[in-house]
């Protein structure tokens, strides 16, 4: 959601007077002071009824409500903005089109100085309040995606892909709770998070962003985050990409989805219902295409399914320049009017515009808007919904009340939440492989190499692979280009980790990696990864001599489009290293590191390497839980979320695919490098007696989840942390099934020798299928039969005696069975569903 040319942004060291002057609030906020409104204004706000509002604006202005803008990347060194705004100062966007909201796209507020952007933001909305015609406050958008990592010092939780290896929803609901009062504390009103897409393709750009590939995963580690993130009065969150986002047919970013109807609402709408139950206040809209239609476009998706089945009442939002796109992405029209009046028309509530380049301003879009309502082709009904909308957001998040925050909040906020970070860190480790190489003892030398080290800027960047997206920039901090002593979060590097860790010696011989996020032709790994001559002599002497070594694998920071890639194969500079290594020292343990947000690495590599940590992108604290790791004090307990597959030729891989994964008689298996919930740990778990309560479901309807309990016993010599999972292996109906789903898992903490019995709440909904013919449109239904439940070796069965609807007995049509359309009745149209469905 930033501009796409991906300029270096030039405002990340402004001042507060240069933010003022680009603002055109320096006199306001200098006459005012602490930046708080008049007692007066205040009280005319509070006693302001949203719907007497509504009916003293303009239509102008009411299209000025729907308009969202991005000012996170303008240059604070000039007062002019692009001509096709037609304002000259930011402040403007409000004396002069009364814009509802504006956003920091990308996490890059326009300074990354915690007190400068409180006092900035204070200061424009004052401006906004004294200057528009009715005093509306906006609302500010920022992306803060895995905490509040818009602004130096900040905690950076562990990416995404981090959170899902934990299956710890409380903990990660409690980390967003910091999230939430640290966004608030800035200013910020409204974060564009959860991210609630299927983790389904590796060759996605955003992989790092998703929680899990499989749906009631991704659903209840959503509706906590809602729940988190919206647990401070002064932020709402926003449930994105609706819908389907996540999986394009050809692996690119905003590309078009092909799925079926039964795949859409089996697996890929379910995750987005779940995260909808904890009521979040706004939606965005998928920036892609599915089956055809633009998802802006959707009347079926944005209105029948989101608002009327699924009952969502509050805000949706487009996601950047999406109506543009309809012609320059999906060339799916010519005129930018059409665009216009089609998504709105869908359901889009307000329009996100860039700040920049050729798509058209907010200026274009209110005054399109506005000859649509004139010319009969959008209804002013329609627009008094959006704007009614937007309007009781505001007051909801109480900004009529207080629309400014107190400025002198955040310095004692930001940075915090670090148990909850450290937590986060230690349970996302995910050990994929360990022949007797981990733990270290710590009394050893090690050394560790791989990719650190950028000779154009000669410093140490590794933490750009440790952090990823989202994280003081869009594609990293600093855009990929840190400068020294630049902005950063709060943490400690991998190397000071382990320095401090290891009571023996440490070598550290980074090799070249310059990051290279706008260039993904330059490297497919978002880097330009490389090894010198020098760096292998150094790097082969020091393994002679090195007890263990531990070399760093991975990839740079990336996101959406330029992060798409073609390989899934670590960089050659990588692989020469891993050889090298090998190649000087065969007897001596090689551990490898991947930092990485997507699946990097193959058998080849991995072949060569005695044990392979996954730490994904661990952020703030990820440089002392892979320490702890490494060196036995946190023993893992991270399950991959995902199915590591072999190589890119065999995505999709998904581990709840319909079977056969291939035919063994005919092809090699489908099967992955390592499947989704794998994990090892330094101890031993076993499983014994698992029973299922009660064994028998007469209505699922009514009894919409069973207990599974299992002993479990540590019987290594190590205390370890372990994630119980419980999966439906077998069962037989009238369509396919997988041959497994996640059906529940819980987290236990066993010392060496003890044991105990674990009870695992089992989701039934997660077993219902759409049944009939190949259209998939009958309502969705658990079917009566026997279902085995298994947990690691061991199974049980669950016998559902009828046949009943957990959430949602209606069809997939046109209309909705309390909506009368014409000629044609819902009773009819029962009746040729029935037909279908012989």
């Amino acid at each position: 959601m930033v501009n796409e040319a991906g300029e270096t942004k030039q405002s990340m060291n402004a001042s507060r007077r240069t933010f003022l002057k680009a603002t055109g609030a320096t006199t306001t906020a200098t006459a005012l002071g602490t930046g708080t409104a008049s007692a007066a204004s205040e009280d005319s706000r509070a006693d302001c009824e949203v719907d007497a509002l509504l009916a003293d604006l303009t239509l102008e202005q009411k299209v000025g409500q729907m308009t969202q803008v991005d000012v996170g990347t303008f240059d604070p060194e000039s007062e002019e903005i692009p001509d096709e705004f037609g304002v000259e100062t930011l402040g403007e966007y409000f004396s002069e089109l009364g814009l509802g909201s504006i956003l920091s796209g990308g996490a890059s507020p326009p300074t990354f100085d915690a007190q400068e952007t409180v006092e900035g933001i204070n200061a424009l909305q004052e401006y906004n309040l004294e200057n528009s015609e009715h005093g509306i406050p906006f609302l500010w958008g920022v992306d803060a995606l895995h905490g509040n990592t818009l602004l130096a010092g900040s905690t950076s939780f562990p990416q995404r892909i981090n959170m899902g290896a934990t299956r710890d929803v409380d903990l990660i609901e409690e980390a967003e709770h910091h999230t939430s009062d640290a966004t608030a504390a800035m200013g910020a009103h409204w974060t564009f998070a959860p991210t609630t897409d299927l983790q389904r393709d590796p060759r996605w750009g955003r992989f790092f962003e998703g929680i899990s590939e499989d749906p009631m995963l991704q659903g209840e580690v959503s509706k906590a985050r809602v729940r988190g993130l919206e647990s401070n009065d002064r932020l709402c969150s926003t449930v994105k990409h609706f819908a389907a986002y996540s999986i394009p047919e050809n692996g690119n970013d905003r590309a078009h989805a092909r799925t079926s109807m039964r795949d859409l609402r089996t697996s890929v709408l379910p995750p987005y219902r779940t995260a909808l139950e904890a009521e979040p206040a706004t939606v965005m809209v998928n920036s892609g295409a599915l089956n055809g239609k633009p998802a802006h476009a959707s009347e079926w998706l944005l209105t029948q399914m989101l608002r009327e089945r699924y009952g969502f009442e509050g805000v949706v939002i487009s996601d950047y320049d999406d109506f543009y796109r309809m012609l320059t992405n999906h060339d799916y029209t010519d005129s930018f009017r059409r665009a216009v009046k089609e998504g709105l028309n869908a359901g889009i509530d307000v329009y996100m515009i860039g700040n920049g380049g050729e798509a058209p301003g907010p200026a274009k879009f209110i005054e399109t808007t506005v000859s649509l309502v004139e010319d009969g082709e959008l209804s002013e009904e329609r627009i008094d919904e959006s704007v009614r909308r937007v309007l009781e957001l505001k007051e909801e998040l109480g900004l009529f009340e207080e629309p400014t925050v107190d400025e002198s909040k955040i310095s004692s906020v930001l940075g915090g939440g670090r148990e909850e970070s450290e937590r986060l860190a230690r349970e996302s480790m995910v050990l994929l492989k360990n022949e007797d190489a981990l733990p270290l003892e710590g009394s050893e030398n090690v050394l560790l190499t791989g990719p650190g080290y950028d000779p154009d800027l000669d410093i140490e960047n590794r933490f750009l692979m440790r952090y990823g997206a989202w994280t003081l920039g869009w594609q990293g901090i600093e855009e990929g280009a840190p400068t020294e002593g630049g902005p950063r979060p709060r943490g400690e590097t991998v190397h000071d980790a382990m320095a401090d860790a290891l009571d023996g010696g440490l070598t550290h011989v980074p090799t070249d990696f310059r990051a290279q996020p706008y260039n993904p032709d330059t490297s497919d790994d978002n880097g330009d990864f490389a090894l010198t001559d020098e760096q292998e002599a150094e790097v082969r002497e020091a393994a002679g001599s090195a007890d263990a070594v531990v070399v760093v694998l991975g990839e740079g920071p990336h996101n959406e489009d330029f992060g798409d890639r073609d390989e899934l194969e670590l960089d050659p500079a990588q692989r020469k290293l891993v050889a090298a290594i090998e190649e000087e020292t065969p007897e001596t343990p090689v551990i490898g590191l991947v930092l990485a947000g997507s699946p990097r690495g193959g058998a080849e590599t991995f072949d060569a390497l005695d044990a392979v940590l996954f730490a994904g992108q661990p952020g703030s604290d990820g440089g002392r839980a892979i320490a702890e790791t490494l060196l036995g004090e946190n023993n893992p307990s991270g399950k991959l979320a995902f199915n590591w597959p072999e190589s890119v030729g065999k995505v999709p891989n998904n581990y709840d695919a319909y079977p056969p994964l291939a035919d063994s008689s005919l092809a090699e298996p489908h099967e992955p490098l390592y499947a989704f919930g794998h994990g090892l740990s330094y101890t031993e778990f076993e499983y014994s007696d698992v029973s299922v309560s009660p064994g028998s479901v007469s209505n699922p309807a009514n009894t919409s989840t069973v207990t599974v309990g299992v002993g479990v016993e540590n019987v290594g010599d190590e205390a370890g942390e372990h994630i119980v999972e419980v999966y439906n292996t077998q069962s037989y109906g009238s369509v396919l099934q997988p041959d497994r789903r996640l059906v529940g898992s819980e987290r236990v903490a066993l010392d060496a020798g003890e044991s105990t019995t674990v009870e695992v709440e089992a989701d039934l909904s997660r077993l219902e299928v759409v049944p009939g013919d190949v259209p998939g449109i009958l309502p969705k239904v658990l079917e009566s039969g026997e279902y085995e439940l298994s947990v690691g070796e061991l199974t049980t069965a669950l016998t559902v005696e009828n046949a009943a609807s957990i959430t949602d007995d209606r069809p997939a049509i046109g209309y909705d069975a309390d909506r009368e359309d014409g000629e044609s009745s819902y009773s009819d149209l029962v009746k040729v569903l029935r037909g279908l469905g012989r």
